[in-house]
């Protein structure tokens, strides 16, 4: 469920809301406070939603981030219809899932479009988010490389919603600078009164118009935290995020510890 009484930060407090006009959901990924009393950098990591709605004074302040590159983590016909507003010096990675994990997604929609699907729990995002974490370690691994990559920073990464892929990849990179699980699970939860209840707004009166109650799949439109403490255990049992990162997504544990040294001070 969203969290409607979760306190936004204020301006400059970690996890709030850039001013990037034409997005919902832009934010920096530091600012957290570490398990070892240290603070996670900002102005170094950034995520978002998708950029194509992103305004001529939303170009000029996402131009003055310097952003280096830019992880776009959505699929071919994601990028095909929403192609991103970007500065041209800004290189962009393509670090799309592969396979049934983010095809599956899109699949789904289109199927609760069409009437065939007309209900979604949690669990199904439980299982979507655990199958991520197993099939889509070349999505993560771009994420993580670009991230550690000195000469790449500052980067952002994005997917449309800027809560799966990118609420997924935030983690892994917090995590890896010893941010506290109760801290991600909370930045992540921010995606809900940033942009969950717009969504909800905009997309339940289309499926209404073909007799679909958003509230039956309100599970696949919010940011579910369960589903993220799911997929964290998830990583604590095959190995932990270190392991993840270096034994399942192929990142050199020296690109690991060059992130952990980058990102935290």
């Amino acid at each position: 469920m969203p969290n409607d009484d979760l306190p936004l930060p204020g301006p400059g407090e970690p996890g709030a809301r850039l001013p990037i006009e034409g997005t919902l959901n832009f934010r920096d990924v530091g600012g957290y406070a570490t398990v070892d009393g240290r603070t996670m950098r900002t102005g170094r990591v950034y995520r978002s939603d998708h950029l194509n709605t992103v305004t001529d004074a939303g170009f000029e302040a996402l131009r003055a981030l310097g952003l280096r590159s830019v992880v776009d983590l959505r699929m071919p016909a994601e990028r095909a219809r929403q192609p991103s507003r970007l500065p041209a010096d800004v290189e962009v990675v393509l670090g799309h899932a592969s396979g049934a994990d983010d095809a599956a997604q899109i699949e789904l929609m289109e199927e609760i479009r069409a009437g065939r699907v007309t209900h979604v729990d949690e669990q199904e995002i439980v299982e979507m988010y655990e199958g991520m974490l197993a099939d889509a370690t070349t999505m993560f691994a771009a994420v993580l490389r670009t991230v550690a990559d000195a000469a790449r920073r500052p980067v952002l990464f994005h997917c449309t919603a800027g809560k799966d892929r990118t609420g997924l990849s935030a983690a892994l990179v917090q995590r890896l600078c010893g941010v506290p699980d109760e801290s991600i699970v909370r930045d992540f939860a921010l995606t809900n009164p940033y942009r969950t209840e717009i969504r909800m707004r905009v997309l339940g009166a289309e499926l209404a118009a073909v007799g679909i109650d958003i509230e039956l799949i309100r599970p696949l439109i919010v940011a579910p935290v369960p589903a993220l403490r799911a997929a964290l255990a998830w990583i604590d049992r095959n190995g932990g995020t270190e392991g993840y990162a270096v034994d399942a997504c192929g990142v050199p544990a020296a690109a690991v510890a060059a992130l952990r040294d980058a990102l935290v001070g």
